[in-house]
């Protein structure tokens, strides 16, 4: 690759000859970048200089846009990522002790992360925050996880509110006006019927392929929709027959076994779909990229094979995780085994999930018998 061609290839950068023919480059780094002190505009007028120094100023960039690094100002124009780093620098939060800073950096980061549209939560600028906002990612996070999840990361994400209504780049703190739900622990679990109807259905229908995938394997493998839907093929060995998932939530990687006939689906699904990176795709009619399925796409997409099925509408995707968790348990497995497919990190973690089963209530019933 020649100088002239590495140059070309660098965001940012414009080649601008004038009319006697001298060469010069122009870097133009984004405006919000700029305001925010982040980078400025720059003419480089040797090659040689620009490809050292544009570089580490696109890193800056990039730096400033994921947020881990602080710009000297933020005001509306900032997007939630780079307001959450500014308050990670604030006296309020490092007067949190030490265990509480480690969990607001987890969650904060959880809520950014949250896919919203084509983009994500911490891509939203300050100045187009308002409450249907608030009220759409936090019914996001209840069907992601739960309604104790989401008012957790709810009630974090209005600390940063606060913190931007301290520095008057907010009026009020727009999540304070979503109703939270009440916390209410769901033993909801699929009987095999259902999950045999429901995958049916979704396989008899090309639209409601992907959804049948992702619900079979969250299912086999007793795992988070989210993680599922953001399954890569590099994740997968198909001859090996093995899964490799790094969940989101906890952050344990866990290795699963894959079976015959999930191996099967799967290999037709990488003869169609293998021209990119996501197991279950889909293609952004913005730009024709291909991404992973949207939260909001999957419970639809669930929904109309419910429907179609004649399932009831209180089952999620979500459930099936924990139903394939509740059948191990059943099946007499072993608390430690179930805790590699689970990613949990003790058994008492597992406890939830002992309550309310079938085997446990017969087996408190027979003892109460012999009695």
């Amino acid at each position: 690759m020649t100088g002239h061609t590495m140059l070309s290839n660098l965001k940012y950068l414009k080649e601008i000859k004038n009319k006697k023919g001298k060469i010069t480059y122009r870097f133009t780094p984004p405006q919000d970048a700029v305001a925010a002190g982040v980078v400025r505009a720059q003419t480089f007028r040797d090659g040689r200089t620009a490809r050292h120094e544009v570089p580490k100023l696109i890193e800056k960039v990039e730096a400033f846009r994921r947020g881990d690094i602080v710009a000297g100002n933020i005001g509306p124009a900032s997007s939630l990522r780079q307001v959450v780093a500014h308050y990670l620098t604030s006296p309020q939060f490092r007067s949190l002790s030490h265990g509480s800073q480690r969990t607001y950096e987890a969650r904060l980061q959880h809520a950014m992360d949250t896919d919203y549209g084509t983009k994500t939560f911490g891509d939203v600028k300050v100045k187009n925050l308002n409450a249907m906002t608030c009220h759409q990612i936090y019914h996001y996070w209840v069907e992601d996880g739960s309604v104790a999840k989401a008012n957790e990361l709810s009630r974090i994400v209005s600390v940063v509110f606060n913190h931007c209504r301290s520095l008057d780049m907010l009026d009020d703190n727009p999540m304070s006006k979503v109703r939270k739900l009440k916390h209410e622990p769901r033993y909801n679990t699929w009987t095999p019927e259902q999950v045999e109807l429901f995958l049916d259905t979704a396989f008899s229908n090309f639209r409601w392929r992907n959804i049948g995938l992702i619900a079979y394997m969250c299912y086999d493998w007793a795992q988070r929709p989210t993680d599922v839907r953001l399954l890569k093929w590099s994740s997968l060995d198909l001859d090996k027959q093995v899964v490799t998932i790094k969940q989101t939530k906890r952050g344990a990687t866990v290795q699963m076994p894959v079976s015959d006939e999930l191996t099967t689906m799967l290999s037709q699904q990488k003869k169609d779909w293998d021209f990119q990176e996501y197991v279950v795709p889909q293609q952004r009619p913005a730009d024709g990229a291909y991404r992973p399925m949207e939260r909001e796409q999957v419970s639809h997409l669930a929904n109309e094979v419910k429907a179609a099925a004649g399932l009831p509408e209180d089952i999620w995707i979500g459930d099936l995780r924990k139903t394939g968790i509740v059948e191990m348990i059943e099946a007499g497995v072993d608390s430690l085994q179930i805790m590699s497919v689970t990613g949990h990190q003790n058994v008492q973690s597992l406890n939830p999930y002992h309550k309310h089963t079938l085997r446990a209530a017969t087996n408190a019933l027979d003892m109460r018998k012999k009695r």
